[in-house]
């Protein structure tokens, strides 16, 4: 007897329309997350986290019917998952409930109900224990929990969602209910059909009304599975054609790569029908999808419209392929001379000058996008550095340099933590007195060993927040949509206080709103610029606005957020936006304020770079901005969030932001007590309230003080 191979995250029924004991179980893999390496030990994956030496926290009862496997996790999601029919047999020691992996590397909380009979859920012991659960407040305490499963585990998902007010459900190709009184139509599923439908939660499509978003994925082409999807009613009913997957959309799925974004974003984000046929697209490559597509039209006899089909999809799949090829030589060719420039008055062919070399190519094909890199300066930033980190996570960035220097709040201890647990590098910024730590650090970091291998360096303050506004709003979506550069530079959004006095433990980005408006020139550091460099020989070395180049270089192609070439003259000077900079893709949103309690923390500090300037009134003037709401930054955050979590999940990194916290309190109110500041911080509150343009400094200090101030 030959061991059954485990089946991982994402089982989908393998069987046909038949899918009982006479089917053919479909032998195609349907995990997201395709081979992981992993090999198949004699435990499943799941007891590293719950036995008696685990790491983790939950639960494993095995039942006759039915087993439920749960694993508490830091993100506060919850998935629960249904098996399908092909798991069933699976008796390996190996075996996990469907979604096991991508739940485990989300780092989402996880109730995996495995089936060992293909009885459609419909046991009396198993509805009973999951109401328990649902009046025990099991299920209480997470921001979303997505019920998930597909056909037989599709309609369990509904159903056994229905015990859980609010709860979203991810379906694919569920059936609504296998009572024969209410499907006669239904032909399908012996075994299923002969069970009792008279207990409670018999009918899907009656349990809809209480929950959150139902996502059904349904083949509008496959009849038994339409007539199912259209029992359902209700507003909070969407539904997700995938045509011609027949009964296995989650298995087409899969092989468009369609399957985990779609999951991801029902889990963290709002999946919505345009981001699913936007990602279904891809079908047009698959094969599968070519021959549903031939097939409908030969049903209907038009031969004709099926073999135009078949040789659209030919030409189509030739295009992609070549472009694929193309790109992949162009990654290991040697670069090629740019063109000659046509003859004329003056110019020079470069063959026939003697000894030229050629001329370098307009810009090398990228290889890697893997390291983006931020190198960062740090002194006291406890209380703001996790979310800092769980932000630039979020959207990309895959490594932190963090230098800190004379801290006082555990920022330092929290940048070793980080180091330890292979989130981050941290070092020990020392420097004479005098000199700038922020220029002291780039200078480092630029020759660091760690920065050698990146392909994108940015240098970024821990108050600086990089909101991607293309479509995806990932680093990856900014890169591909701005085109090959060698350069994006990012301006400056300033945010103010909005009036916020006192300091609120909590996201700084959820915090504060009120901005300088989108397009503003009245103030020159609104026009401030950071710059995401590709590490290549062009570049010279980091400098904290703008890279310096080579000056020899023709080839560097360096754009604004938008896309848009720079203008040359920047290659020699200039730190700020141009008036026509373009803010399209990105814009980097600076909350150089947080709060009155919290600035003055940031004033008795000191500055990073402009260490002999004071962070006084003339520069909460500049930049506590306040004229316009902005909330664009808000889809980032629930991803920034689920980091957040995972970072204090850890226990050790938890004590050390809890104390940055107290600490930072803590110096609020010495720093209030001091002679003089109590009055400064009567005089902040009272600047730029929201709603008002700034004001004018020179009613703050004078004409003379106030031009001095402005500069740095």
């Amino acid at each position: 007897m030959t061991r059954a191979e485990p089946k991982t995250a994402f089982d989908d029924g393998r069987t046909t329309g038949a899918e009982d004991g006479d089917a053919r179980e479909d032998s195609v893999q349907d995990d997201p997350d395709g081979e992981t390496g992993e090999e198949a030990g004699a435990m499943p994956l799941w007891f590293d986290e719950l036995s008696p030496g685990g790491n983790g926290e939950g639960f494993f009862e095995k039942g006759g019917k039915h087993s439920l496997m749960f694993v508490r996790r830091p993100v506060r999601r919850l998935l629960v998952s249904f098996d399908n029919l092909a798991n069933v047999n699976d008796s390996s020691a190996e075996r996990v409930p469907w979604a096991f992996k991508f739940a485990r590397d989300q780092k989402i909380s996880h109730l995996g109900i495995m089936a060992h009979v293909a009885d459609w859920y419909r046991d009396a012991d198993l509805i009973a224990r999951m109401q328990r659960l649902a009046e025990e407040g099991f299920f209480d305490g997470y921001d979303r929990v997505v019920f998930a499963g597909t056909s037989m585990g599709a309609y369990a998902a509904i159903a056994f969602g229905s015990l859980v007010p609010g709860a979203h459900v991810v379906a694919f190709n569920p059936q609504s209910t296998l009572d024969t009184e209410l499907v006669p139509w239904e032909t399908r599923y012996w075994s299923g059909r002969r069970q009792d439908w008279s207990l409670p939660l018999g009918d899907a499509a009656k349990l809809t009304s209480g929950l959150g978003k139902v996502h059904i994925f349904y083949d509008p082409f496959f009849d038994l599975d339409l007539k199912h999807f259209n029992r359902f009613s209700g507003d909070n009913i969407i539904g997700y054609k995938c045509w011609f997957s027949n009964h296995k959309s989650a298995v087409f799925m899969r092989r468009i790569s369609g399957l985990k974004p779609v999951m991801y974003k029902a889990l963290f984000e709002e999946l919505t029908p345009l981001d699913f046929y936007r990602i279904y697209r891809a079908r047009r490559g698959l094969r599968w999808y070519r021959g549903g597509l031939a097939k409908y039209f030969d049903d209907r006899g038009r031969t004709q419209m099926s073999e135009r089909a078949t040789q659209a999809f030919r030409v189509n799949l030739r295009r992609m392929e070549a472009e694929a090829e193309s790109a992949g030589q162009a990654a290991d060719a040697p670069e090629k001379p740019k063109a000659r420039q046509a003859a004329g008055k003056g110019s020079k062919d470069p063959k026939t000058e003697k000894g030229a070399s050629p001329a370098p190519a307009l810009h090398p094909a990228p290889v890697r996008n893997d390291k983006k890199l931020i190198l960062t300066t740090m002194k006291n930033e406890g209380p703001f550095m996790l979310e800092w980190i769980a932000y630039n996570r979020a959207i990309g960035f895959t490594d932190f340099l963090i230098y800190t220097n004379d801290c006082t709040d555990n920022t330092d201890l929290i940048g070793k933590r980080l180091q330890e647990l292979g989130i981050a590098r941290h070092e020990d910024n020392r420097f004479k007195k005098g000199a700038s730590p922020q220029r002291v650090a780039l200078r480092r970091g630029f020759n660091h060993e760690f920065t050698q291998d990146a392909d994108w360096l940015i240098c970024a303050d821990c108050d600086e927040f990089l909101n991607v506004r293309t479509k995806g709003g990932t680093l990856d979506d900014l890169i591909e949509t701005t085109g090959y550069a060698d350069a994006i530079s990012l301006c400056w959004k300033i945010f103010g206080a909005g009036g916020q006095v006192d300091y609120r433990e909590g996201f700084v980005t959820e915090q504060f709103e009120w901005a300088a408006p989108e397009v503003y020139f009245e103030k020159y550091k609104a026009r401030g610029l950071k710059t995401l460099v590709r590490r290549n020989d062009k570049l010279l070395r980091l400098s904290v606005h703008r890279p310096k180049f080579h000056q020899d270089r023709t080839d560097l192609v360096w754009k604004d957020a938008g896309g848009q070439e720079m203008p040359p003259g920047y290659m020699t000077q200039g730190w700020s936006a141009h008036k026509n900079f373009s803010h399209d893709n990105a814009r980097l949103h600076h909350y150089a304020v947080r709060s009155a309690d919290s600035f003055l923390v940031k004033r008795d500090r000191g500055r990073t770079n402009h260490i002999d300037r004071d962070q006084g009134l003339l520069y909460w003037a500049d930049m506590n901005l306040n004229q316009e709401k902005d909330t664009s930054i808000a889809p980032h955050l629930p991803k920034a969030r689920a980091e957040f979590e995972m970072l204090m999940s850890d226990p050790e990194l938890k004590r050390l932001h809890d104390g940055a916290v107290a600490i930072h309190r803590a110096k609020i109110d010495e720093l209030k007590a001091r002679e003089g500041w109590t009055d400064f911080h009567s005089q902040i509150v009272a600047i730029n309230p929201p709603g008002e343009d700034p004001v004018d400094k020179t009613a703050l200090v004078g004409p003379e003080d106030a031009q001095g101030g402005e500069a740095g």
